[in-house]
């Protein structure tokens, strides 16, 4: 016998795409509104690498909790990271502009339609060499919203200062079949 998938599931991977290509689409907008001095996102990434330039955007998957009761589908409920880190000489100026990146990331996210998530979206980034998000399927995602921003001060290796490092907690509320 042959082996037969009970689901279609995808889980975090297009999520996070979908993710990176909302904020790539509509971060400009939300900067005019926010902070219209602040240079876009350019530096998206998937994993922890050399900063080239700031603001410098890692996003990752946290976690991914299955609800046992339902039957039929995969309901679930994934956790995603956004770490933005803010460089600047000036610490007033980093501190300032980090929570404004932060109000921006959080804008994006929440006004986000729920069929932005579950639509092919432009993206630029290397493990999508197509430049096209593969998102999951239609109405999977229930809901989204932000959780949480943490702000901390830390040092990173090729950087002589200490920069700003928002993480934002965005939440994906999801059933698939």
């Amino acid at each position: 016998m042959g082996y037969t998938p009970a689901f279609n599931a995808t889980f975090s991977k297009p999520l996070l795409n979908q993710l990176i290509a909302v904020i790539q689409r509509d971060q400009a907008a939300a900067l005019a509104i926010v902070n219209s001095s602040l240079s876009p996102i350019s530096e998206f990434h998937k994993g922890p690498g050399a900063r080239t330039s700031f603001p410098w955007l890692m996003v990752t998957a946290n976690t991914t909790a299955f609800d046992a009761q339902t039957t039929g589908t995969r309901r679930s409920v994934t956790k995603a990271q956004l770490a933005l880190d803010v460089g600047q000489y000036d610490q007033e100026f980093a501190q300032d502009n980090g929570q404004d990146y932060a109000r921006m990331l959080d804008m994006v996210v929440t006004t986000a339609s729920l069929a932005d998530w579950t639509a092919p979206l432009a993206i630029t980034l290397e493990t999508v060499p197509g430049g096209t998000t593969t998102p999951p399927q239609a109405a999977a995602v229930k809901d989204v919203f932000v959780a949480s921003h943490a702000y901390d001060v830390v040092t990173v290796p090729e950087v002589e200062l200490p920069v700003l490092r928002v993480t934002i907690t965005v939440v994906f509320d999801m059933e698939e079949t």
